[in-house]
């Protein structure tokens, strides 16, 4: 097949699978807070990715911009952290707009056992990417009195070295696993990578695997299986051009093997499967942007069978009106298997479609292998936010994310529609 050209969506980004337990209905009425209101300057703009959480109940995430050189700038690294009256945000680091450094953090940030953290920029690297460069994976390792290293530990050449890469995840040895949305081989459609720190310092690139269209183009975040094996989705290629899931499985020889495990169809079944998968138990979840009976996308299950096959299942189709449209994954569960994620939309609400600025929802599962839909807050836009990322559980139950627009509605480079917020929304 010819593979498409497509724009990279906005990774979504970090999963804290939490055992809380919340009932059905615990949300009727449930209490909106903006946490943190982004000023666009040094603080950063357009909060990027999802929250991810540390032992104490700090949270951590990124912007896509500010932080040097105010307005514009090329991102942050940021800690919220409860204080006694409210939050506070510190920056941890501010991405000084070389290339040697990286510009535009959008990926989920991973933690490791040692408490260093890691991540990916958009931008950053050499070789044929030319201006907009390719893209870096980073770590950011906490030196004393409050203050974080920031190091490089790979930048993208383009080629068959990949383009733009996704969140990175980690495995039970330390090294780090991720995705590029582009290059790798002929096909320009992305690859999965693996990175090796080395004895004697610096780490080494593995690509893993070069996709070439029939297997699907444009991967996003990967996640690990029990047994070693990763599995993602890409937006599109395929059999029928409108994305795959698909599993790399480590060879005893040495080395990884791909395989398809759902080619979607484009039409109730969903198209174009975005962000990342979750697992539940054995079975993955994840979302479309665009399919199902509304064409507004689907949240979808694949549930493992004999001899490596998979069934699909589409748990809800969105109509794009108050249930919202464009969902996001990864999910995130609670101990009674109920699962929680966002819609977005476009900044359009701002003006005249409240139902635009997306929302935080909730399925239920029910008896007969049903599932029941819930929105548990919208977005009205303005100072409120829009636009919100994946949440995730914080240790007092309630839900927590970042809005992309929103906020701030005078902040620089906010274009009218704010720089974006941190939220909370509690039972």
């Amino acid at each position: 097949m010819q593979c498409k050209q497509s724009s990279l969506p906005k990774a979504v980004f970090a999963v804290l699978l939490m055992t809380l337990m919340l009932v059905p209905g615990a949300w009727a009425g449930s209490k909106y807070h903006v946490l943190y209101n982004f000023k666009g300057g040094k603080d950063g703009l357009r909060p990027s990715a999802g929250l991810i959480s540390d032992a104490t109940g700090n949270f951590y995430g990124v912007t896509a911009g500010g932080g040097e050189g105010g307005g514009g700038g090329c991102g942050t690294v940021f800690e919220l952290s409860p204080a006694k009256n409210g939050w506070t945000q510190k920056v941890l680091y501010r991405f000084p707009g070389n290339a040697k450094n990286g510009c535009g953090p959008y990926a989920n940030l991973t933690f490791d056992a040692q408490g260093y953290l890691y991540g990916a920029t958009a931008l950053g690297g050499r070789g044929r990417c030319s201006r907009r460069t390719c893209g870096t994976v980073f770590e950011l390792t906490p030196v004393g009195g409050g203050r974080w290293k920031q190091t490089v530990l790979h930048t993208f050449a383009g080629g068959s070295d990949g383009e733009f890469p996704s969140s990175v995840v980690l495995d039970a040895k330390g090294d780090l696993f991720g995705a590029t949305g582009s290059g790798g081989g002929t096909c320009n459609c992305g690859t999965v990578f693996e990175l090796t720190p080395l004895a004697g310092g610096g780490w080494m690139e593995t690509i893993l695997h070069s996709f070439s269209g029939t297997d699907g183009a444009h991967p996003g975040d990967l996640v690990f299986d029990a047994a070693g094996n990763l599995y993602g989705v890409t937006v599109i290629g395929g059999l029928y051009d409108e994305g795959v899931a698909f599993e790399l499985s480590p060879s005893s020889g040495g080395g990884w093997n791909e395989s398809t495990i759902y080619n979607f169809q484009g039409f109730l079944d969903g198209a174009g499967p975005d962000g990342g998968l979750t697992f539940a138990g054995p079975n993955l979840y994840g979302a479309t942007i665009v399919g199902g009976t509304g064409d507004w996308g689907t949240v979808f299950e694949l549930t493992p069978g004999s001899n490596g096959s998979w069934t699909h299942t589409v748990l809800y189709s969105f109509t794009g009106g108050k249930d919202g449209r464009y969902p996001f994954s990864p999910f995130i569960f609670d101990k009674s298997g109920n699962l929680y994620g966002s819609t977005s939309g476009d900044v359009s609400c701002l003006h005249n479609n409240r139902w635009g600025c997306g929302n935080v929802f909730e399925l239920i599962p029910e008896s007969g292998g049903q599932w029941k839909f819930e929105v548990l807050h919208t977005f009205p836009g303005g100072s409120r936010g829009a636009d919100p990322s994946s949440p995730t559980f914080g240790g007092n139950g309630g839900l927590f994310g970042v809005a992309y627009d929103g906020g701030n509605l005078r902040c620089p480079g906010g274009g009218g529609y704010g720089c974006g917020v941190a939220f909370e929304l509690m039972p």
